[in-house]
């Protein structure tokens, strides 16, 4: 980025499905080869900068549920608490059960190849609550909120995970609705819809929403930023203090800058170049030239804000 124009992009080209880059095409209102590459590379920088977002939010979900999940009902706690449906019908269940499982095929795959080096056969070793957690899907933490896993009289409260651990897996639920009955339908809405974001951006589908009103490269933005919005609340729900912190490091800064009109007129080799007085250039020339040398990203500050400066091709 920003890539040169007067270069022959179709030997690159032919190597991408033609689907995946008319998708593209469609979507931004391409009308060169090198227009198009540069939207493709573009969407994969904004897909890296939404990773950590997506990230953060599995692993905190994941482990706030579990962490007030053992504290109740014990290391195995799903083993104890209540569920209205039967565990081998229930999705979170058979998360369980696939966790189980994948971490014993693993084994196998690793046994085998002792033995081939002649070592001593083992037995299948029992699993630990930390290994088989660790082993789970995004889906096992939506799952775990259906109406199933929650008491439907309150004298049953105890038995059950909902609605007496909700409070403390989402701490701050009230920021997407005060009502206790209603905010764990919200939530889980908005979990499933993350978790199929995640897969398309991490199976390298494009990282927008296709709909009709989706014409353009503003529309197709626009979505991602709703999807950045998303999953902002959610993690705020979680635990602030969460929020904060990568608000701090600047996860979302970072994923809204990368995700706009702006940064892809950069990959699109449309964007006019920042222009330097031969005095600005001077005093940055050996800054310019250490960044160069060394490929390494020099930063200072500002009052109480940190910059950047890196060779970008």
């Amino acid at each position: 980025m920003p890539l040169p124009i007067d270069y022959n992009y179709s030997p690159v080209i032919a190597l991408i499905s033609s689907p995946r880059l008319a998708t593209y095409g469609a979507a931004f209102k391409t009308t060169s080869d090198d227009e198009l590459y540069g939207i493709y590379v573009w969407s994969q920088h904004a897909a890296s900068a939404l990773y950590p977002l997506l990230q953060n939010l599995e692993i905190s979900l994941r482990n706030a549920v579990d962490q007030v999940a053992k504290e109740r009902f014990g290391e195995f706690w799903w083993e104890h608490i209540r569920c209205a449906e039967q565990t081998e019908e229930n999705n979170f269940y058979r998360n369980i059960e696939k966790a189980k499982l994948s971490l014993t095929k693993n084994w196998q795959k690793m046994e085998k190849r002792r033995r081939r080096a002649g070592k001593k056969a083992e037995q299948v070793p029992e699993w630990s609550h930390d290994q088989i957690i660790a082993a789970t899907d995004f889906s096992t933490w939506h799952f775990i909120l259906n109406n199933c896993f929650s008491a439907y009289h309150p004298v049953d409260n105890a038995y059950y995970l909902w609605p007496k651990s909700l409070s403390k897996v989402f701490r701050h639920y009230a920021s997407i609705n005060r009502d206790q009955k209603k905010v764990r339908k919200e939530l889980t809405d908005l979990l499933f819809e993350m978790r199929e974001y995640r897969n398309r951006v991490f199976h390298h589908e494009p990282i927008w929403a296709k709909a009709p009103d989706v014409n353009d490269a503003a529309s197709a933005i626009g979505t991602i930023i709703l999807k950045i919005e998303k999953l902002e609340k959610l993690i705020g729900a979680i635990e602030p203090r969460l929020l904060k912190t990568m608000q701090m490091a600047g996860l979302f800064n970072h994923a809204r800058r990368v995700c706009s009109i702006k940064e892809l007129n950069i990959y699109k080799n449309r964007e006019s170049m920042c222009e330097l007085t031969s005095e600005q250039k001077d005093v940055l020339y050996s800054h310019f030239m250490a960044s160069m040398a060394r490929n390494e990203t020099l930063i200072w500050q500002q009052d109480n804000s940190k910059f950047g400066l890196h060779l970008i091709n």
